[in-house]
Order: C-alpha cells, then structure tokens, then sequence
C-alpha cells in the first residue's frame, strides 16, 4: 500500500492565551485531505527568502494567464498557471470553500494530488 505523499501546509502564527500555535483554515486542510489525497503537513510561517520584486522578475514568461474576470471590466486575471513546471496553478478566489459541493473546485485539489503522487513516485525511483 502506497502512502499518500505529504504536502507542506504554510501556516500563520496566532496567539490562544500566552501560547503561540500554528493555525492554517480548516477548510483548506479538508481540500487537501478529502479532494487531492495527500496528507498535509502544517509548516512554521517564515519571511520570504527573497524579496518579491527579484522573485517575480525571474517568473515573467513562465506564467500564463489562465482566467480573466468578466464580471466587471476591470480584467483582473483570475487564475495563472506556469508549463515550466510540474505543477503550478494560482486562483484569485477559495477553492477549498465548498470543495465537496463543487465539482471544479474538487477537480482542482484532484488535479494537485495527482501531480503529488506523480512527483512522489518520480521521487522514489531516483
């Protein structure tokens, strides 16, 4: 029986009484487990590494737009995804909100567990 592979979870960090915990949206850990089937792993929240402006330089001509909003003429664009990887998809909305009730956003958590357990077996071979 294979594992499902495990997903690093980024995190905020919140204070309940004098004590400082980790605290990622429960819906979104619920996404992950019931709809990608990988096993989330919640991870410290830290700085970024870099600063963002050097970062995004180094994504322009790899992001594609994906989804352009058409319900105001402001075009903000709704979603991107990047072929120069093996998996990258960013939304402008919540997905994981519903995830069991809607069938697109059940395909997209679906479609990032596959790729978890692509690159998981890629993995295990090298």
């Amino acid at each position: 029986m294979v594992s499902p592979p495990w997903v690093g979870l980024p995190t905020d960090s919140t204070m309940l009484g004098h004590h400082r915990f980790a605290a990622a949206g429960e819906k979104y850990i619920h996404a992950l487990v019931e709809a990608a089937g990988v096993t989330p792993v919640l991870l410290p929240s830290l700085p970024p590494p870099l600063p963002a402006a050097p970062w995004l330089d180094r994504l322009q001509g790899l992001l594609l737009t994906g989804a352009v909003s058409n319900i105001e003429p402001h075009g903000l664009i709704e979603a991107a995804r990047s072929t120069a990887h093996r998996f990258v998809l960013g939304v402008q909305w919540h997905p994981e909100w519903r995830v069991a009730d809607n069938p697109f956003y059940h395909s997209i958590f679906h479609a990032f567990g596959d790729a978890c357990r692509r690159n998981s077996l890629t993995a295990d071979r090298s």
